[in-house]
C-alpha cells in the first residue's frame, strides 16, 4: 500500500472507520439491523482508479473499529461509536490524535468523518500529518458498498518556521464481501 491512507493502515494497523462524502450515489440499501454490519469485511476496491486491498471491521452494535499499535507493542481497538477524541503514541514516538467528528446510523449502514493528527520530532525537527477521513458504508445486494474520501497534509518544521506540501487526496471505493 504506497498510498498515505494505505501507509496509515499499514503502520497504524488501522482496520476500519467510516464518514459521509458529499456527492455519493443514492444506493439502493437493504433494511439491516445493526449485526448485519458486525464482523469483518474486505476485498479489493478502486483507489483512484487504481485497486488496492480493503479491510474494515465492525463491532456487535454495528459500529467500525479503529486498531492501532502503541509504542509499547501493544494492539488496540476502539469502537468509533460516539463523537469525540482519542490520543495514542505510536511506535516511534510522537503523539496521534483522533478526532471522530461525527457518526450517522442508518438501516443497513453507517458513516462516519474522522480528523486526525501527528505531531513529533526528530533530531529537533517539528513533523506533523493532518488528514480528514470521510467514510461511508451501505449493505447491497452485492455486499458492502464504500466511498471513503482521504486528505491529508504534511509539514515539515524547525527554528526558522515550518513548511507543507501539497494536500494530497485518495478515494476509495468499492464492494466488500464479509470474511468472518
Amino acid at each position: 500500500m504506497n498510498t498515505a491512507l494505505g501507509k496509515l493502515i499499514k503502520s497504524f494497523g488501522v482496520v476500519g472507520t467510516a464518514v459521509t462524502a458529499p456527492a455519493l450515489i443514492a444506493l439502493s440499501v437493504l433494511p439491516a439491523t445493526a449485526t448485519d454490519l458486525t464482523g469483518t469485511w474486505q476485498g479489493t476496491v478502486s483507489m483512484n482508479g487504481r485497486p488496492i486491498g480493503f479491510r474494515v471491521a465492525f463491532s456487535d452494535d454495528g459500529y467500525a473499529l479503529y486498531s492501532f499499535k502503541d509504542n509499547k507493542g501493544v494492539t488496540r481497538t476502539v469502537e468509533l461509536a460516539t463523537s469525540g477524541r482519542f490520543q495514542y503514541v505510536p511506535p516511534g514516538g510522537g503523539v496521534r490524535t483522533v478526532g471522530v467528528e461525527s457518526i450517522v446510523r442508518r438501516a443497513g449502514g453507517v458513516s462516519y468523518v474522522l480528523n486526525v493528527a501527528f505531531e513529533g520530532t526528530n533530531n529537533g525537527y517539528l513533523t506533523q500529518k493532518y488528514s480528514s477521513e470521510q467514510h461511508e458504508y451501505a449493505l447491497t445486494d452485492e455486499g458492502l458498498h464504500m466511498h471513503v474520501v482521504w486528505s491529508g497534509v504534511n509539514y515539515f518544521g524547525d527554528r526558522g518556521g515550518s513548511t507543507g506540501g501539497p494536500r494530497l487526496v485518495e478515494t476509495y471505493e468499492g464492494v466488500l464481501q464479509k470474511s468472518e
